[in-house]
């Protein structure tokens, strides 16, 4: 195709590919002769890609949604808070349970409507997904609260020890992470990826304490591989919402980082937080992503005040400290400021 015979294949055609193909034939980035096939490419992606446009009746409807299920939830509440006490411990798991299912089948009526969770997956149609989330979300909070039920009634029947309770705090929170993720693989949204991260937050020191002694450094160090990994899946998009993605891993990383500050070696604390701001810059070099710019610039200053107070043993005064943090905090903005602009 020469490059008089382009505008008769423009003429032929008006797709968003042959709008894209025409704007790089102009500035010189795509040969003529190469037109029609970049046309192609460019449909082509862009059909992969195509998300329904959501119209004011779908998030009317949306909203609707989520006001009938709240109204549910809250007129099932009401109805049972004031005999709750006085049902069997079996009522109780079974209403709890019945909850749980009802909205799980909800969301999995909401999914197959319209298209199927494919479409869902696809991101095609936002607004049912989001809704589907939400009542898999909440499904999968009865069915924690369902297991934490059982549990009571188990350990307490058994007349076990005190220190048993945590299992009660490791199921709950472990039902709650297997049934999020389940919801969040059908239909994903950021209320399912968050409803995940509080489970595995509450799962981590409840674990540590089922099987020993919680103490301070290994509670950190679990947080903190367990950010580093929800950071890695972030960047790999294994999470559909990548930012939030990296701000959750990031706060369990610096969590992590700072839970040992408590401990009687606290350098470890001060050092695995200055690690954690220097690869923080690192990674705001290499992805350009804001939230790793905000663990370097948190974590210097946190390490930095903490460390001198705790070297100089308080001498520095609440003067000291306060002028040390703004020091640094200013050092580690002008910093971040400075990648910023490379």
């Amino acid at each position: 195709m020469t490059t008089q015979q382009v505008p008769q294949a423009r003429a032929g055609r008006d797709s968003r590919g042959d709008r894209v193909a025409d704007a790089l034939v102009d500035r010189g980035l795509v040969s003529p002769a190469d037109h029609d096939e970049a046309a192609d490419v460019v449909d082509h992606a862009l059909s992969a890609h195509h998300v329904e446009p959501t119209s004011l009746r779908r998030r009317l409807a949306e909203l609707a949604g989520y006001v009938g299920g709240a109204l549910v939830v809250a007129a099932g509440a009401l109805f049972v808070a004031d005999q709750w006490m006085t049902l069997s411990v079996g009522q109780q798991v079974g209403l709890l349970a019945g909850t749980a299912v009802l909205l799980f089948g909800a969301g999995v009526a909401v999914g197959l409507t319209g298209g199927g969770f494919a479409s869902l997956r696809a991101d095609m149609q936002p607004v049912r997904r989001r809704l589907a989330s939400v009542l898999f979300t909440a499904a999968a909070v009865a069915g924690a609260a369902t297991t934490i039920t059982w549990l009571i009634d188990v350990i307490e029947r058994r007349g076990a020890e005190a220190e048993q309770g945590s299992w009660i705090g490791v199921g709950g929170s472990l039902t709650l992470v297997v049934l999020a993720l389940v919801g969040y693989l059908l239909a994903h949204s950021l209320i399912g990826q968050a409803a995940i991260a509080v489970g595995v937050a509450y799962a981590v020191p409840f674990a540590l304490d089922a099987f020993g002694r919680v103490e301070p450094i290994p509670l950190g160090l679990v947080f903190l591989g367990v950010g580093l990994a929800w950071v890695a899946l972030a960047e790999k998009a294994v999470w559909h919402e990548v930012v939030p993605a990296r701000i959750i891993g990031s706060v369990m990383i610096v969590v992590g980082a700072q839970i040992p500050v408590a401990s009687d070696q606290a350098w470890v604390g001060y050092l695995l937080t200055l690690l954690v701001a220097v690869a923080g810059f690192g990674m705001y070099v290499a992805r350009q992503a804001w939230p790793y710019l905000a663990v370097g610039v948190v974590g210097v200053t946190l390490a930095v005040p903490e460390a001198l107070l705790d070297w100089t043993e308080g001498s520095l005064g609440t003067a000291g400290v306060l002028l040390v943090a703004g020091v640094t905090l200013l050092g580690a903005s002008l910093l971040g400021l400075r990648l910023r602009q490379r």
